[in-house]
């Protein structure tokens, strides 16, 4: 944790001052000094964690605590002592209001509501599933799974444990929407795993940012977060391994692992510093020492980065842009900067009462011109009533129709039936079908007490490759145990369209009554598979932007959403891709 200078000043500039400045991710400082540590009995000491909910809580190193502090002063109003282990690092918290520590490379305890022992370990990072309540442990050449009760997720009749084939020397961790990301020290990556699709393969490996040649200073220490609005990975990367107070950089990349550049501030580094976001915004600590305290950050932006290129970047992107998005090719740079904001953002329809927030996205985004090339496409609703307190109806159908430059292939590709997966757990769904897979997602819904609920109140969703009369088809399988153990199962028929869309999904949702109402879904599809000894991809795209230009805006996905009493919504999402 606390490692005395053995490195040679000079050795560090001929390594650090040589390198190209890379340029900044546009995330603007909004505070130097978030905390009010004064108020803290003896300060605070060595904040190398943080956790934003329930509380706003920071590790004290030195201190042997927890101390939480209040907004909007950030007072201090208490300080949580780390019993059984002492000296706590990297927090995470989980559903319920729970909050976990690591004593960095000794264990893993939870500290709320209750004090529990989980992993006693060489950990140097924690995560939580926010929707299972499943721990996650970076244990340096692997990732342990822990049920919220302690005992460890089991798989095939052992303890589960992720990236053992692949992991080095790994530090820090972060989880979202199924997929853990990792920084491993040993090669100088982030890997990136979605344990339903391989426990040992990553489905992602980040090698590099401003200069490829060089890639990662140092993934000592280090720490990752995932901002929860676009995706965006964020990783500190350690300028000085083995000094006391080290320097370190943020780098910020998109979802598929394209470098955007560093935050302009550097941190020194808390060994590690910890990362959350609360919203849009960026919660840093920094230093290590009694001089400890909290960088908040804005949300990122692309008008500057839009500018710059506008200024003395690419011309054919430029005018790509502005004649994709029915602009003139003289179209300022700060015009097309906001036509690029607005292009990462969820649409929002309210109608009738109605609220309904439709995003996607398409990874990667460069793509070849000619060929497709494999691709993952991600999709997300959120169905409100825009009218307080009432509920929205029920929904009855979805569709979800897919650009035309998008193509579906199942050739070889093993199928499911709804008699194998319901009900089900989704342990047992994974064992039926698993080599049927082709995505991952999740479900929410508002439901009553009534054991005879239709579906889950939250759970994740796994998408199976299916035939339902003869006709291509995916089902959709949700397992949760609130308010009681539930599964539940719905198909989209997959169909050609002509048009703009080439091909539409269509699910159609049973009548409950009273008893509950679909608010919200999360769909990643895409896969790559073999058969017959040839490379397949369940889902492929390209590029179609004109020759000559760089990139290009195109209508992704167009949704549509039908209510009970015959109401429907829809819209559709424009965003953009590049020629690589």
């Amino acid at each position: 944790m606390r490692r005395k200078t053995t490195i040679a000043l000079l050795a560090a500039c001929s390594a650090l001052c040589l390198a190209a400045a890379p340029a900044p991710a546009q995330r603007a400082l909004i505070s130097n000094a978030v905390l009010n540590t004064k108020t803290a009995p003896g300060g605070v000491e060595g904040i190398c964690g943080i956790a934003l909910s329930p509380s706003f809580y920071v590790s004290d190193y030195y201190h042997h605590g927890i101390d939480a502090f209040s907004p909007p002063n950030f007072n201090f109003s208490q300080r949580i002592p780390f019993a059984p282990l002492d000296g706590p690092c990297q927090l995470a918290s989980g559903p319920g209001e729970t909050l976990y520590a690591n004593e960095w490379h000794r264990g893993v305890a939870r500290v709320l509501p209750t004090p529990l022992s989980f992993d006693t370990n060489e950990s140097t990072g924690v995560a939580v599933d926010q929707t299972s309540g499943t721990l996650y442990v970076n244990d340096r050449t692997y990732i342990a799974a822990y049920e919220p009760s302690g005992a460890p997720v089991l798989f095939e009749g052992q303890p589960l444990r992720i990236g053992g084939e692949s992991l080095q020397d790994a530090y820090g961790l972060a989880y979202a929407q199924g997929r853990l990301y990792v920084p491993d020290a040993g090669d100088r990556t982030v890997k990136v795993f979605e344990p339903a699709a391989s426990t040992t393969t990553p489905v992602l490996t980040i090698k590099a940012k401003a200069t490829p040649q060089k890639g990662f200073n140092s993934l000592i220490d280090a720490s990752v977060a995932l901002d929860p609005t676009n995706g965006h990975i964020l990783v500190l990367d350690n300028l000085q391994p083995g000094f006391e107070h080290p320097e370190a950089v943020i780098d910020e990349f998109d979802s598929a692992g394209t470098f955007l550049g560093q935050l302009s501030k550097k941190v020194i580094d808390g060994g590690p510093s910890g990362m959350a976001f609360e919203g849009e915004d960026l919660y840093v600590t920094t230093g290590n020492s009694e001089e400890s305290n909290v960088l908040k950050f804005g949300p990122y932006s692309a008008e500057t980065l839009s500018s710059e290129a506008g200024a003395g970047g690419d011309p054919a992107l430029a005018q790509a842009q502005g004649t994709a998005l029915g602009s003139a090719p003289s179209q300022s740079a700060q015009a097309i900067a906001t036509e690029s904001k607005q292009g990462s953002e969820a649409v929002v329809i309210q109608r009738g009462g109605i609220k309904v927030s439709f995003n996607g996205s398409l990874a990667p985004k460069k793509l070849p011109r000619d060929h497709p090339a494999p691709v993952r496409v991600s999709v997300a609703a959120k169905i409100a009533s825009s009218t307080e307190g009432k509920d929205p109806p029920q929904l009855r159908t979805i569709s979800i129709a897919i650009n035309r430059f998008g193509r579906f292939d199942t050739a070889g590709l093993p199928l499911c039936t709804e008699r194998d997966i319901q009900p089900a757990t989704t342990q047992n769904a994974l064992k039926a079908c698993k080599d049927a897979q082709v995505g991952v997602g999740t479900f929410s819904a508002s439901v009553g007490l009534s054991r005879q609920s239709p579906f889950p109140a939250v759970g994740k969703m796994f998408a199976f490759n299916a035939r339902i009369n003869g006709k291509p088809a995916i089902l959709a399988h949700v397992y949760g145990t609130k308010p009681v153990p539930t599964s539940f199962t719905f198909p989209f028929l997959i169909s050609p369209s002509k048009g703009t869309f080439g091909t539409t999904l269509t699910a159609k949702l049973p009548n409950t009554g009273k008893q509950g109402f679909i608010t919200g879904l999360t769909m990643n599809l895409g896969r790559n598979y073999r058969a017959k000894r040839k490379a397949h991809s369940y889902l492929s795209a390209s590029c179609p932007a004109p020759k000559g230009f760089s990139v290009a805006s195109f209508p992704l996905a167009k949704a549509g959403f039908g209510f009970e009493g015959g109401r429907q919504l829809g819209s559709t999402l424009v965003r953009s891709c590049g020629v690589g």
